[in-house]
């Protein structure tokens, strides 16, 4: 399975695709930190784990996947990786590992590069341990929240357009329904707000953030009601991705070699 992942990695590598992914990865902490007056740390990395990892993470993470499942049936190599013979649920789980790996990796950079703009306006590192797990993470449960729209493009097996249009949407969508009061403030049970990966993942982070102002204080005392723990969280998610997988999986066996 090493060698497997290993193979995966260095297909993304060849083509560049690592160093313009992993690229994006600074322009939020560097944005925010020069325009943020005021900021602790806590809010520098606030923008590594949700604009940049919920707007930007996501959508690169399905063009990854498509790129690495598309890759076999553009070189037509898929027949000679199969009499090797290496299964398709392993190469199915070689190339959602790889993902993960770079979904962790991606929000730890941008910890890295949101501490350095930090320290060089000299804005104090008190609490970096904490924003440190809470990056490391985020950057798991976003992989996992990206698994649902991988199943989409796995299972259309069109385009690398198509998967960018899919991605775009999913993204869109998830990020908007985090803003709605009637997918957000509901209690945790067998309802559908309960499994919109993103929605629930800023029920776990927002309890993180200290409120400031009046109004944001009256919101976090009303919304505090609906925070999940983290164990819950990852439960959930945890779930999610298995059942994804196994989906993936189904619908990569069943396409023509």
């Amino acid at each position: 399975m090493l060698k497997l992942i290993t193979c995966e990695f260095w297909k993304l590598k060849r083509k560049g695709l690592l160093k313009i992914a992993f690229f994006t990865s600074v322009l939020f902490p560097v944005f925010n930190s020069m325009l943020l007056s005021g900021a602790d740390l806590a809010d520098v990395m606030s923008s590594v784990r949700e604009e940049s990892g919920f707007l930007l993470l996501i959508p690169i993470l399905v063009i990854l996947a498509a790129n690495l499942f598309f890759k076999e049936h553009d070189n037509d190599t898929l027949k000679n990786l199969i009499c090797v013979p290496v299964t398709k649920s392993r190469l199915v789980m070689a190339k959602v590992t790889v993902l993960l790996l770079f979904s962790v990796v991606y929000e730890l950079m941008g910890f890295c590069i949101g501490a350095l703009f930090a320290a060089a306006q000299g804005i104090s590192l008190s609490g970096w341990g904490l924003q440190l797990l809470l990056t490391f993470c985020t950057g798991i449960l976003i992989w996992a929240a990206a698994l649902p729209c991988i199943i989409l493009v796995v299972w259309c097996n069109k385009s690398y357009i198509i998967s960018v249009i899919i991605a775009f949407f999913y993204t869109m969508l998830q990020y908007a329904l985090h803003l709605s009061d009637a997918i957000m403030m509901k209690p945790l049970g067998l309802n559908i707000s309960t499994f919109i990966p993103v929605p629930i993942i800023f029920r776990w982070l927002y309890q993180f953030k200290t409120p400031e102002g009046k109004i944001m204080t009256e919101f976090y005392n009303r919304f505090s009601l609906y925070f999940i723990s983290t164990p819950v969280v990852f439960l959930i998610l945890a779930a999610e991705a298995a059942v994804c997988i196994a989906l993936v999986i189904r619908v990569y066996q069943n396409q023509e070699v």
